[in-house]
């Protein structure tokens, strides 16, 4: 998700939330801490994580593969 788009989520939770009612100096230190805890989360997206799973699979055979070369080899 984008900055930006993270920004109008929190923004929307804290409308339908409980701190609604809040001041609005109570609500902003609430939305900063809750924006700098998800980004510091360091979040991927579905999509990333599926192409860095599929990028560790191939890795993962390629691996296998030279394994079983390298004791073809060592038995000869």
């Amino acid at each position: 998700m984008k900055p930006d788009a993270i920004k109008g989520r929190i923004e929307e939770l804290l409308q339908q939330s409980p701190f609604a009612s809040l001041s609005s100096d109570i609500r902003l230190a609430l939305q900063s801490q809750l924006q700098g805890l998800i980004t510091s989360a360091n979040l991927v997206t579905r999509e990333e994580f599926e192409v860095q799973a599929e990028v560790l699979r191939r890795t993962s055979a390629r691996l296998a593969e030279l394994e079983a070369r390298l004791v073809k080899l060592e038995g000869e």
